[in-house]
């Protein structure tokens, strides 16, 4: 007698907790076993698998599940592919370049600490990467401010502020790209939501770094560095306010909000063109460089790793970052794990503040856990979703709070890797972590908003004005 085929069920509350927990934990311990944040993904996805399937799902369900999530990625995959084009080709363009020799001739001893976060931030923004940004730009800047006498930990604190203003705010940051990916919220959708917390942030920090940049200005600066790296630049392109035009068509693009695909698409196509023109090289080499990534050659470090590379191939571990992603949130949708916890929380939270709140705080819990910035921004987007829709709150509200969370708050923690990097390239302890201003302004900004109810939106994209509970029924 064939055996009665068992109903698909939902794990009870302490089930799902203990599989979250274990999950996690398996995670963690993969990325400290160095195996990298894709291999730690795909056992979480198979850990996820094994529960949805203990709890009778058929495997064609839990697969369908997982497909399902991989195709709303899609977006954000394809959107990855273009900015390496565009990055590739602003490299052998000068863009890059160009934005890096005009910014480093307002050098002055005075006002080399706000420069150091501003010049920072536009060489994030303009990269997508925060490591490579403090690696040349803030070694740079280092060297020269330590130079005039400058205190070391304040300095390191105003370069590191600024390259993770880029890495949060840069359409060209893998972080970026998996905060939208893993909310389904539109790429330049989710910029925008985090303007409101970062602009007042970024505006606090400059007046703090500028007060203190005067206090400590009457050194005498040694400009060595300055001169060798803009001597290089001039000497590899042709240095000119016309090469910056590509970067300034993003903003516009980003500003008018046209549609991810077609803006980037469009800008890369116009870089491509635009770098073959004005370096005279040919739209071939240029091509090549958006596949593989430009590699400069002139043996000046400082220059030659900011500049080597971009490319398509060079967004490869990112894009493989948000496959495993998707299908480890595919996996835990099937099993209703997520669903009951979600329910769990609802019990508990219910305000828009809370809600915001518990978003920020599991996420500094997964990164002071795991040390590794990308991870909360997965967990975090998986398991708060469904909560923010089932209140009716924008899903770019928790976007907005796990990067002003998790992303920001990386190089602050000792035993993490971008603070680990940050130290062992610029050669300084964790002196330098009461000073990153910029870390720790922004998630207080997205406290208060959250708590007085504004730029907080509905599902419908209406404000909430007041911090009432929103019940589901209250969705737009």
């Amino acid at each position: 007698m064939n055996k009665e085929k068992k109903q698909a069920r939902a794990p009870k509350p302490l089930e799902a907790v203990l599989i979250l927990i274990v999950l996690i934990a398996v995670i963690v311990v993969c990325i400290k076993m160095q195996v990298g944040a894709q291999m730690a993904l795909m056992v979480g996805t198979l850990i996820a698998a094994l529960a949805a399937l203990a709890f009778h799902n058929p495997w064609s369900e839990i697969q369908k599940a997982m497909l399902k999530t991989i195709d709303d990625s899609m977006m954000a995959v394809l959107i990855l592919v273009l900015v390496g084009i565009m990055i590739g080709a602003w490299m052998i363009g000068g863009t890059v370049p160009s934005i890096m020799y005009y910014g480093l001739m307002f050098c002055t001893p005075s006002l080399i600490l706000p420069l150091s976060f501003v010049l920072c931030a536009l060489m994030s923004v303009f990269t997508g990467t925060s490591f490579g940004s403090i690696a040349t730009m803030g070694l740079a800047l280092t060297g020269v401010a330590a130079g005039m006498g400058m205190p070391l930990p304040i300095v390191v604190g105003a370069v590191i502020s600024g390259c993770y203003f880029g890495d949060k705010l840069s359409p060209m940051s893998d972080n970026t790209n998996m905060a939208s990916a893993m909310t389904g919220v539109g790429l330049y959708d989710h910029i925008g939501g985090m303007m409101p917390t970062a602009i007042p942030a970024t505006v606090v920090s400059l007046i703090l770094y500028t007060v203190i940049g005067f206090k400590y200005g009457s050194g005498v600066m040694d400009d060595t560095n300055i001169i060798l790296m803009m001597d290089t630049l001039n000497a590899q392109f042709h240095i000119s306010p016309i090469a910056v035009i590509p970067a300034i068509l993003m903003l516009v693009v980003s500003a008018k909000k046209v549609p991810s695909l077609l803006g980037l698409g469009g800008c890369a196509t116009f870089s491509i063109v635009f770098a073959a023109m004005i370096q005279n090289v040919s739209v071939i080499e240029v091509m090549q460089v958006a596949f593989n990534g430009y590699v400069s050659e002139k043996g000046v470090a400082l220059v030659d790793t900011i500049l080597s590379r971009g490319g398509m191939a060079s967004m490869s571990g990112t894009i493989f970052l948000i496959l495993a992603a998707s299908l480890m949130g595919g996996a835990l949708k099937a099993s209703r794990i997520l669903e009951v916890l979600v329910n769990m929380l609802m019990k508990v939270v219910k305000k828009v503040f809370s809600l915001v709140f518990v978003t920020m705080l599991y996420s500094y819990f997964i990164l002071l856990l795991s040390g590794n910035q990308v991870l909360p921004l997965v967990m975090a987007g998986l398991v708060f979703k469904p909560a923010y829709e089932d209140m009716g709150i924008s899903l770019k509200v928790l976007s907005r709070s796990m990067s002003d969370s998790a992303t920001v708050a990386a190089p602050l923690v000792p035993w993490g890797t971008s603070c680990s990097y940050a130290m062992g390239v610029l050669g300084i302890g964790i002196e330098y972590i009461p000073f990153a201003f910029f870390c720790y302004i922004v998630p207080i900004f997205s406290l208060v908003f959250a708590a007085l109810g504004i730029f907080v939106w509905k599902t419908g994209g209406t404000p909430q004005t007041e911090t009432e509970s929103i019940s589901p029924a209250e969705k737009s």
